[in-house]
């Protein structure tokens, strides 16, 4: 490379790294640079090299190829335009007509980005330096006069100190990459998803992830039960999942934010963000959330709240990374998680602001704020103990029949039918109309021996779902305690007709036969 062509082009990066571009590439001949800096909702990309060209169809095929490798090289940048700035340095310009290269225009090949070429020959340095302060919005201009060339040997000394200057800026920045992004390795996240992986596969051994009940045996998330003092379910339910596609889906948010999330604070600080956040989200749930529930999204949102702390510490490194597209996540996670009934937003919003204050509390490596490491603790507990004492109030509260129905079989298993009935005619009264919520009513009447209303409320739930066969069946058992043989043979025959497979219809149906 010529001397004067290679000082010129470091002066020139050198200026507009003062004037906040970045140094994103730097080849390893060191006679191509790329540059980046956004603004305005603009990114503005310059790639700078030394190259001599003859003939003007050679330049617009580079200026087509180094385009194409710009877009593949920088995928992801930040801003919704994108302008791409191609200057060359040369000695001399191509020898047939080659301006129109100059012009900026669109690119069919990416919506809302541009091109702009300049071409640093001799006798139109500062014409181009002009363009190129116009383009970019800054007078750098004002800083520099591509005429004023100092003398060969100064400036063969100031190539050597620019160039050095400029590498090691580079590297100071890959440097601090890595430290940010590199600081820890990814072991926990692996381990969290064997663990979920095994308890997933016990759960299906011996029973199914998709029976309620078999659910609350194992841990799930059941407000009455936390209540009364199993406040493990809490934890213990961040390691279940309801159904194959539901493990899937975490398992896969887990391995990607945990991967990232682990490398950025460290095992240590990921555990106990990950920890915080799914407690957090838990006791969300908790208060918010009447319905048995289970799943790791709440300590899985909470990765999403740290990387968001994260981004608020390391904004340039954020945006220039992660940040759109963490951003678009978590609001179609939001909005998807208001318009589909079954998710549990409680645990969705909750692990995303408990993560963030876990983030705020262990902090980032090489940051520490004891005050807002303080601020930030006391904020959640009082949070935690707010959501635990309003979810203690209302855990015998409940829109959801499947939980109340719940609610009520415990009640029965207590021997607590009085209860049992209040609950279920509260629930009634208020609208809430469901075959599971006259069907438990009806076995604690059958336990209170009243069984006419016990007929009433097993002839509504049949009404409610004609194939309720275990409301045929507690109609069997009814009319053989009246002495209604009759009837209670043709009610359990229709049991078994809707449901063949369960022994104990037959069973019973025999002793009805004797």
């Amino acid at each position: 490379m010529y001397i004067a062509e290679r000082y010129t082009m470091l002066k020139m990066i050198d200026q507009l790294i003062n004037h906040q571009f970045e140094v994103r590439y730097i080849s390893k001949d060191r006679d191509l640079f790329i540059l980046e800096r956004y603004e305005k909702q603009t990114s503005h990309i310059i790639l700078l090299n030394h190259k001599q060209f003859d003939w003007a169809n050679h330049l617009r095929r580079d200026v087509h190829q180094k385009v194409n490798y710009l877009m593949k090289k920088l995928r992801f940048v930040r801003g919704r335009k994108v302008h791409y700035h191609i200057a060359y340095f040369s000695d001399l310009a191509p020898v047939d007509r080659w301006e129109d290269v100059r012009e900026t225009k669109s690119l069919k090949e990416k919506k809302n980005a541009q091109v702009s070429v300049y071409y640093f020959n001799q006798g139109e340095k500062n014409d181009e330096l002009s363009r190129l302060s116009n383009q970019v919005n800054e007078p750098v201009t004002d800083y520099m006069n591509l005429d004023l060339e100092p003398t060969s040997e100064e400036m063969d000394r100031q190539t050597v100190y620019l160039e050095q200057k400029v590498v090691g800026y580079h590297r100071a920045k890959e440097k601090e990459f890595k430290q940010v992004f590199f600081y820890g390795k990814t072991r926990l996240t692996y381990l969290l998803i064997l663990a979920n992986l095994f308890v997933f596969a016990l759960i299906e051994l011996n029973g199914s992830s998709t029976d309620t009940f078999h659910l609350i045996e194992w841990g799930a998330k059941y407000n009455p039960a936390i209540a009364d003092g199993e406040w493990w379910r809490i934890v213990s339910s961040m390691f279940l999942h309801i159904g194959a596609l539901h493990l899937f889906m975490n398992m896969l948010a887990l391995f990607f934010l945990g991967d990232v999330a682990e490398k950025i604070f460290g095992t240590k600080r990921f555990l106990i963000i990950y920890f915080l956040a799914g407690i957090f989200g838990g006791v969300a749930s908790f208060a918010t959330n009447d319905a048995v529930a289970a799943g790791a999204s709440g300590a899985i949102f909470g990765l999403f709240g740290a990387l968001l702390f994260f981004g608020l510490n390391y904004r340039e490194l954020f945006f220039k990374t992660m940040g759109t597209s963490l951003l678009i996540i978590i609001g179609i996670n939001i909005v998807f998680g208001f318009t589909v009934p079954q998710i549990d937003n409680g645990a969705h919003l909750g692990g995303l602001v408990g993560g963030f204050l876990a983030a705020q509390i262990v902090q980032l490596p090489y940051k520490r704020s004891n005050s807002k490491q303080m601020i930030a603790t006391i904020l959640f507990i009082l949070l935690v103990t707010s959501m635990t004492a309003y979810g203690v109030n209302h855990a015998e509260t409940s829109e959801d029949p499947h939980s109340l129905a719940l609610i009520a079989q415990q009640h029965v298993n207590n021997e607590e039918y009085d209860r049992a009935v209040r609950l279920l005619t509260n629930a009634i009264d208020e609208g809430i109309d469901h075959e599971y919520l006259y069907f438990y009513r009806s076995v604690a009447h059958i336990e209170q021996n009243e069984l006419s209303k016990a007929e009433e409320d097993l002839y509504k739930a049949i009404d409610l779902d004609p194939h309720f066969s275990e409301a045929f069946y507690n109609l069997g058992v009814l009319y053989e305690q009246r002495g209604e043989q009759g009837k209670a043979k043709e009610n359990v025959e229709k049991a078994i007709e809707l449901n063949p497979d369960q022994e104990q219809f037959r069973d019973f149906y025999d002793q009805l036969l004797d």
